[in-house]
């Protein structure tokens, strides 16, 4: 029995992985992933490249299907910053539970509050399954739910899983053609003087506006690009042709 019990299991496994190597998009890899975590109790889920670097920014994630009213106030609150899980991810190449990292209690209190916040949208245990790429690139999948399962059979069997969603993710995102910045002409004219060295106030000087009202413009265009810096931005907007040093 116990024999069977194991070739189904694999035959099980290998079925969900040939599943999403044949997926025709990240949505349809989502979709497949949705349906394998659901079956192991955890009902969010995101897969990001890289993982928070850019907390939830345009860009930084996969796929996902994480609650939008606790990713608005992770951001708000910069939690990224010193959320217990998003350290251990950056610590390890073993995937992690979340009650794994809360039983050592090295981070101060206020930081695991957290975690014990996320339980408000029915996130009270998670899986996270570090990818430690080239260059020093950390990419993770993280699963979250009520009461999933953790025991070593589930964890092997959603880090097999995790692994293969996420190379077929970043596979088809770098096949597909990158989707138009769309900045405002305004957004091009300040990005254009950030290029060219220009400070918020020599920059608010030219273009008749305040320096808070060009800060402004810029933290818009780093949202909208999905970069933390202004050198990120420049950079990215130079490469898809919105402007020209």
């Amino acid at each position: 029995w116990r024999q069977s019990q194991i070739m189904t299991t694999a035959i099980r496994v290998m079925e969900a992985l040939e599943a999403v190597g044949r997926a025709p998009s990240i949505l349809k890899v989502k979709e497949e992933f949705r349906r394998l975590a659901d079956g192991y109790g955890y009902s969010a889920f995101m897969c990001t490249d890289p993982p928070f670097a850019h907390a939830y920014s345009r860009g930084a994630i996969l796929f996902d299907e994480w609650p939008t009213a606790w990713r608005r106030r992770y951001v708000q609150n910069k939690y990224a910053h010193r959320d217990p899980m998003v350290l251990e991810l950056h610590r390890t190449v073993q995937p992690f539970t979340w009650t794994d990292v809360i039983a050592r209690r090295t981070h101060p209190k206020r930081d695991w509050n957290i975690v014990f916040e996320a339980s408000e949208w029915g996130m009270r245990q998670g899986f996270v399954v570090p990818i430690h790429l080239t260059g020093g690139r950390v990419h993770a999948v993280t699963m979250a739910g009520v009461d999933p399962r953790v025991d070593l059979q589930a964890r092997a069997e959603l880090h097999l899983l995790a692994m293969y969603a996420h190379a077929r993710a970043l596979h088809l995102k770098k096949n597909e053609p990158e989707e138009p910045l769309n900045l405002t002409s305004r957004q091009r004219e300040v990005l254009q003087l950030v290029a060219a060295g220009k400070t918020d106030w020599e920059i608010g000087r030219i273009l008749k506006i305040s320096g808070n009202g060009v800060h402004k413009v810029v933290e818009r265009i780093k949202q909208r690009i999905g970069v933390s810096t202004r050198m990120q931005a420049v950079l990215h907007a130079i490469r898809r042709g919105e402007i020209a040093l």
